[in-house]
């Protein structure tokens, strides 16, 4: 069948620049298309198979995909069963002004790039947040101005994951999602100063699968992706902070200042007072 060309100006509110719509694929006829515009879909539930590019790809719950307007693509339902999915679109004009106001149009390059579009896993407190956010955008009504702001921060906050987390095109070599969100979830409440014994409580998985899995999946051990998020925090806590230098090191994790001290030279090339002060 020949692919369809979706545009715009059917599919996107033009005044506002992005438009959402909940799409259930019981009352919904699929067949390959592409669009001119810019299009991120998340399923919510059931399971589907995404035909893109020529490539078949399997979808479940929480896995964010964006789509380009080079993407030719379709949905099959796995086993009969439907699923539901969280679908925004919006106009290339808007894109080039998220990534202007973020100041990095190289990382759109790169997510156009791929000969397949990225995709991200959410975790199940990513999907909470977006839950929320969307009924806060149903619960606007016709207020043009509030819903344009709220849609397009949105949008913001989605695309800032595809930069922050860069995956695998192609989801089939992509990582495990109980591995994603570990990832994730290391990041948040400062799990990652713990250490290695927060995998425990974060992960049902052994500590030797977790370790293989990281280093499979990410070209890292558990502890040197965990030592780099104290690195991170560091650095910010310098930068933005006049928080002591000692203070700092300790919150993050590190027991061993001169460790740490080393670690940070070899990421950043200078020692953190040096990075406080040119900063």
């Amino acid at each position: 069948m020949e692919a369809k060309l979706l545009t715009a100006e059917r599919f996107v509110d033009m005044e506002i620049g992005c438009s959402y719509r909940y799409v259930h694929s019981s009352t919904e006829y699929f067949r390959p298309h592409y669009h001119d515009y810019y299009e991120i879909f998340i399923p919510l539930n059931g399971r589907a198979t995404h035909i893109v590019n020529g490539a078949r790809i399997p979808l479940f719950k929480g896995i964010a995909v964006f789509i380009r307007p080079s993407d030719t693509h379709d949905y099959i339902c796995d086993g009969g069963e439907g699923f539901d999915m969280l679908n925004i679109t919006f106009t290339r004009e808007i894109a080039n002004s998220i990534f202007s106001y973020i100041d990095d149009k190289e990382a759109l390059d790169i997510l156009e790039a791929s000969s397949l579009p990225p995709c991200v896993s959410l975790s199940e407190e990513d999907l909470r947040i977006l839950g929320s956010d969307m009924n806060d955008i149903r619960l606007i009504g016709a207020d043009k101005r509030l819903l344009k702001s709220s849609l397009r921060l949105l949008l913001l906050k989605l695309i800032n994951r595809f930069i922050l987390y860069p995956a695998k095109p192609h989801l089939a070599d992509a990582a495990p999602p109980w591995l994603t969100e570990l990832r994730e979830r290391l990041r948040e409440d400062n799990n990652f100063a713990e250490g290695i014994s927060s995998i425990d409580r974060l992960c049902d998985k052994s500590r030797e699968h977790i370790a293989r899995s990281m280093k499979k999946y990410y070209g890292v051990t558990v502890s040197e992706y965990i030592n780099d998020l104290r690195l991170n925090y560091i650095a910010n806590m310098l930068r933005y902070s006049n928080h002591e230098i000692l203070d700092i090191i300790f919150e993050s994790g590190f027991n061993n200042v001169s460790w740490c001290y080393k670690c940070f030279a070899k990421k950043y090339g200078m020692s953190p007072l040096e990075y406080r002060n040119s900063k």
